[in-house]
């Protein structure tokens, strides 16, 4: 084939174009293949492991997460320390290695760990499920099983956790009582909150399985000396092992108590007071072939113008430490068996007892604010009172005293001149003529609590008219006022109740020139520093409306009662009178089927009253004899005297 040459064209072959590509563009191509490599093979490597723990391993991890949970423990605030009023520690606290248990977290094996804790804890399998049972803690809270464990027991627990789900092996604030019964009325003792006491606090903070004061100054302080109770919430594993903190807040200690308690005098007082109850039971009984059994007994001390209670104490007693941690049930029965004569008992203010002729103070100052005797009015006793009604029933004095006036009638005690006073008393109530007998009786603070700031005080009793027809509503035959029941009030005796504080009152308010200062137990309430938060004052409570020349000469009488022939002369022979003037008056009152009970108040020195001293012992035979004995020693550690030797009881009421 030919082809044919155009004119002027020249033909030549194609040229091929190529150029080599450039270095960083290659790089680049290279590092985002290597990336992709990368990215592929970790989510292979991701998706292995997510299949490998929820098809493999997926049962495993879900029992783990099921056994962790949350563990609330309170963290206990300790509480204010109670002193003495010269700042001496009577209540503070200390660490103690404990055992609680979580209920929650024993579930099915509840049963298996008591077991392992009785055998570890030397306590029975009764007693710990009773402890967790009896616990008003909700599931979620430590219930305390032991105070106090040793070491060792901490350490095994802690070391064989996956023994022990649910228990805690740690340290919580307790309280510690130095002198173990020492005031152990005043100050009261700790439990676990109830659940009519929750309902009624639950508004302030408090919860269920709070340890709070049951009575005493823990009780009536128990906001203050509580503080702020503090918690942490933990996650723990099925062992009990912590993961992690979840929230804390810290506790805030209570504020201290200081009282007005001299624990010095409270050490006497208690040892006075034990004394004076072995001295009755040695003594026989005149009226039964037995000795007196001295059930109880009790005593005060106060300060008249501030009302301040220097030492209050009450027979028999217990030790505040049996209650730390929680009671045992077996401790309990024994402080509440009759047996063992109620020691939880505070019987200053709890014991209602006829007040017998410490009770005389108050007519005779009645009468002589009405103005129908004088102090020198003349009486006549022949041993039995034949007045009027009286002649067909006749009342006796314990002793024949012959002539004599209202001033010697309270030196020595002479029940007919009080009849005579009651008597009055009873016509001119019927005429409708002056204040009866029981409204001043009444002006005395008598027939309601003192107000003391402690708890469990009784009211006491002063009968009237209006008492009686309600007291025996279901009996009309018993509602008539009759004359011996003004007689019989007249000598602290017939339904007349009072209870040795209140008795203390009547002669404080004597001493006081008819002011009557509330009795009181707190002296200042202190923070941590020690800086004063609150602090008592004194409060009056009433001012009696009698004359001073009246109750001046009614204390004047009361000083000859420890001498001469007054009723506890022989109890306060030897005694610096001149010293130390006393004012005082024995008092012996029964009660139908029990032995007489042992009375003696007074205060001293009768020209300055700086204390008041009453003193109770409970079938313990007569005042002079038993109770005015106690009051000596009291009084001559009160005013740093030289003690008598062997104290001669004093016969007669």
């Amino acid at each position: 084939m030919r082809i044919a040459k155009r004119a002027g064209l020249k033909l030549r072959p194609a040229e091929t174009t190529y150029s080599r590509p450039d270095s960083s563009e290659e790089n680049l191509r290279r590092r985002v293949a290597i990336l992709g490599i990368i990215i592929v093979t970790a989510f292979v490597v991701l998706f292995a492991r997510l299949w490998f723990m929820q098809i493999v391993s997926g049962n495993d991890y879900r029992k783990r997460a099921e056994g962790n949970s949350i563990r609330e423990i309170s963290l206990e605030a300790p509480r204010g320390r109670i002193l003495d009023r010269n700042g001496q520690v009577i209540v503070k606290n200390r660490n103690a290695p404990t055992i609680s248990v979580v209920p929650a977290e024993m579930g099915d094996e509840r049963k298996a760990v008591v077991s392992r804790l009785s055998r570890l804890l030397g306590m029975g399998v009764d007693e710990i499920n009773q402890k967790i049972d009896k616990s008003q803690s909700p599931n979620q809270r430590a219930v305390l099983i032991r105070n106090d464990v040793g070491e060792d027991d901490i350490t095994y627990v802690s070391e064989h956790r996956q023994e022990f789900p649910g228990v805690i092996a740690g340290t919580r604030p307790v309280r510690d009582y130095p002198y173990a019964s020492l005031a152990a009325h005043v100050i009261g003792y700790l439990g676990e909150i109830s659940p009519e006491a929750l309902e009624e606090k639950k508004s302030k903070g408090y919860e269920a399985g709070d340890e709070i004061g049951l009575s005493g100054i823990e009780n009536t302080y128990d906001e203050e000396l509580r503080g702020r109770v503090g918690s942490l919430r933990l996650e723990v594993d099925a062992q009990g092992n912590s993961i992690r903190e979840i929230s804390r807040r810290e506790p805030a200690a209570g504020v201290s108590v200081r009282t007005t308690i001299d624990k010095n005098v409270q050490e006497l007082v208690e040892a006075s007071l034990d004394m004076g109850v072995q001295m009755a039971r040695a003594r026989q009984d005149a009226e039964s072939p037995k000795p007196y059994q001295a059930t109880g007994a009790s005593a005060v001390v106060m300060d008249p113008k501030t009302g301040e209670v220097i030492a209050m104490a009450s027979y028999p007693s217990y030790d505040l430490n049996s209650f730390v941690g929680g009671i045992s049930e077996k401790m309990w029965q024994e402080l509440i068996a009759p047996a063992n004569l109620y020691p939880l008992n505070n019987r200053a203010i709890m014991s209602e007892i006829p007040p017998g002729s410490t009770f005389k103070v108050v007519p005779a100052l009645a009468a002589l604010t009405e103005g129908t005797f004088d102090i020198h009015s003349p009486f006549d006793c022949n041993h039995v009172f034949t007045t009027g009604e009286f002649k067909d029933y006749p009342k006796t004095c314990w002793s024949t005293h012959h002539h004599l006036d209202l001033f010697n009638g309270i030196i020595q005690s002479c029940d007919v001149v009080f009849y005579n006073i009651g008597y009055n008393f009873y016509n001119r109530q019927k005429d409708i003529q002056g204040r009866p007998l029981w409204e001043y009786a009444r002006d005395f603070q008598l027939g309601k609590a003192t107000g003391i700031d402690l708890t469990s005080e009784m009211n006491g009793r002063i009968p009237s008219p209006e008492w009686k027809k309600e007291f025996n509503k279901k009996n009309p035959d018993f509602q008539v006022w009759y004359p011996g029941d003004t007689v019989n009030m007249a000598i602290g005796q017939g339904d007349i109740l009072t209870t040795p504080l209140q008795m203390a009152y009547v002669y404080a308010g004597i001493a006081n020139g008819g002011k009557f200062v509330r009795p009181h137990v707190m002296k200042t309430l202190e923070d941590v520093d020690g800086e004063v938060v609150n602090e008592a004052e004194p409060e009056v409570a009433t001012e009696l409306d009698m004359g001073p020349e009246h109750l001046a000469q009614v204390t004047q009488a009361l000083t000859g009662v420890v001498q001469g022939k007054g009723t506890a002369a022989a109890t306060f022979e030897g005694f610096p009178v001149n010293q130390v003037p006393v004012a005082g008056k024995t008092g012996t009152s029964e009660i139908m089927g029990k032995q007489p009970t042992a009375w003696f108040c007074c205060f001293a020195p009768a020209n300055d009253p700086k204390y008041v001293v009453a003193v109770a012992i409970e079938q313990g035979g007569h005042g002079g004899e038993s109770a005015a004995p106690v009051a000596r020693r009291i009084l001559e550690g009160l005013f740093d005297l030289p003690a008598q030797g062997e104290i001669r009881p004093s016969t007669g009421d």
